[in-house]
């Protein structure tokens, strides 16, 4: 101990303290590096690198393939034309729906049906007439359908009040094909004012009452209908 603290050789007292102070210096050193190994060691690196979290909104998504259609169906035509207060030509039934090259369908093969929508209608309800062509023959042919070829009437007694062919500004039809049972159907709505041929301005409307409606097609009568309409 005395040796430690009373150095003794030739060189002076400094220069050993001196000596001492570097070994303790390197032996601090030496236990700072090693303690800061074990803590390396022994702790995850902070600045290790942690999986990346991508924001949803930002996330792009891969379109679902989708499946085109090899071809696109052909609509089936109607007739073409219109009323000037009524609809246009429309299909029903079982049918081709294009232009017909068959033999036209004679009177014999056809049932012509007339409807209309309701039976009675209120105030301000206007009324829907159809006429329907029906194919009852066994073999299937051709018939024109359209406003040119067709005609709606409303009489009260015994006295026509309207006809769609008054007022009608285009006249146009078609050729059909109907296969045996197949059927075409025509509408057209009443406005609920009179007419009268080359179709005059400021016709009234009929007064409430029953009327006989009439329909015809292609030289062909059908059975009329009668209908109330209420004020």
């Amino acid at each position: 101990m005395s040796s430690v603290l009373h150095p003794v050789g030739p060189e002076d007292k400094g220069t050993y303290w001196r000596r001492r102070l570097v070994v303790v210096l390197a032996l601090v050193v030496v236990v700072v590096l090693v303690a800061l190994g074990v803590r390396a060691l022994a702790s995850p690196d902070a600045n290790a690198q942690q999986p990346t979290k991508l924001d949803p909104s930002t996330v792009a998504t891969t379109p679902s393939p989708t499946t085109t259609p090899a071809g696109t169906p052909t609509g089936t035509p109607t007739a073409s034309g219109t009323d000037t207060a009524t609809g246009t030509a429309t299909a029903t039934g079982t049918q081709t729906g294009t232009q017909a090259a068959g033999a036209a369908c004679s009177t014999q093969s056809l049932n012509l049906t007339l409807t209309s929508e309701y039976s009675a209608y209120g105030p301000g309800k206007t009324p829907k007439l159809v006429l329907t062509v029906k194919n009852t023959s066994q073999a299937a042919c051709s018939v024109e359908i359209g406003t040119a070829v067709r005609t709606f009437t409303a009489s009260s007694g015994g006295t026509q009040v309207w006809s769609s062919a008054d007022c009608q500004s285009q006249t146009a039809s078609q050729t059909y094909q109907l296969d045996p049972g197949g059927t075409r159907s025509m509408s057209t709505v009443w406005s609920r004012q009179r007419s009268a041929p080359g179709c005059p301005t400021g016709q009234e409307a009929v007064a409430a009452g029953n009327y006989t409606i009439g329909g015809s097609w292609n030289g062909m009568d059908a059975q009329p209908v009668t209908i109330t309409l209420t004020s």
